[in-house]
């Protein structure tokens, strides 16, 4: 065999690197829930030009409660109420809200933001939790935190809220504002969770902790404030935390998302609508698209810039 020949079957059998994915718990969770909205979503960055209300009283709410706990840290008063009524009136203002029928216009969700952003401070306050400081001195709140795991995937996550335990564990708490408690047992088995260790584990020196000990959400139910005495209202619920995953487990959970960057590399987009039941069709921004191919109601997103 010539040189040139040698040269040649030696390069034809170098492994080809693969195209990079970006992964987040929203995005591979939608591609396995329906590859389809995926694909409409993240490929073809389509999104509803009307945005459910829920989107916008959690990104204000958000906003309401890290403004607060960055103050506390700080020994700063910060009115969390007015944080919250500012942000829901700018997010309303830029654009088209779609309202469900439980609430009796923009004024009753105001209402109920004002009042759980209010019983958020006051359950702060009796919890006996500390927020957890990076050696640097800064609250690890509302950090963006990404990890290149194998076959060039980047998965990244939001941490909402690393704090110390009374006990003095080490736990990520995640923050939501669903209508109702999530079902018993759904932190030990959540996927969001696992990869928001993965990722505060992967960046541990930066954190300046060993490891995390603990996992849960902090669920700040979100219901109109009653009219009557019998109504239950918005409230803080119980918050339950789990141990951490073990290492297995997280090997477990990468795993999974490296089968989900294959399927997106491989453009498999079939649409899932599942049982009647249970699809997830229902509520889906795509609906009209995928059944009839009318994009009518959707806008293009502009392309993302990504950090290096």
């Amino acid at each position: 065999m010539s040189a040139a020949v040698a040269q040649q079957a030696s390069v034809a059998t170098l492994p080809v690197a693969e195209d990079v994915v970006y992964l987040s718990h929203s995005s591979s969770t939608m591609m396995e829930k329906c590859a389809a909205a995926y694909a409409y979503r993240y490929r073809d960055r389509l999104q509803s030009q009307a945005e459910s209300m829920n989107l916008g009283f959690g990104k204000a709410f958000d906003q309401a409660v890290s403004g607060f706990l960055v103050g506390d840290v700080y020994g700063h008063d910060v009115d969390a109420v007015s944080v919250f009524t500012q942000t829901y009136a700018e997010w309303t203002s830029q654009c088209v809200v779609e309202i469900s029928t439980r609430w009796k216009g923009q004024d009753a969700i105001i209402e109920t933001g004002q009042l759980l952003v209010t019983r958020f401070v006051e359950w702060w306050r009796d919890s006996g939790f500390s927020v957890m400081l990076d050696p640097e001195g800064k609250p690890i709140i509302q950090r963006e935190l990404r990890v290149r795991l194998p076959r060039n995937v980047i998965y990244t996550a939001i941490l909402d809220l690393m704090v110390m335990t009374p006990e003095g564990q080490v736990a990520v708490v995640d923050v939501k504002t669903p209508s109702a408690d999530c079902p018993e047992g759904f932190p030990i088995t959540s996927g969001q969770l696992t990869g928001q260790q993965l990722v505060v584990e992967a960046h541990a020196g930066e954190l300046g902790i060993d490891r995390v000990e603990k996992l849960g959400f902090l669920n700040a139910i979100k219901r109109p404030v009653p009219t009557t005495k019998r109504g239950e209202g918005p409230t803080i619920a119980p918050v339950h935390l789990v141990d951490a995953r073990t290492p297995e487990q997280v090997e477990e959970y990468i795993q999974s998302r490296l089968w989900v960057a294959d399927d997106i590399r491989r453009k498999r987009f079939a649409k899932r609508s599942l049982d009647a039941y249970n699809t997830p069709c229902t509520l889906c921004e795509f609906r009209q698209l995928c059944t009839t191919g009318s994009r009518e109601g959707l806008i293009v997103r502009p392309p993302r810039k990504r950090r290096p």
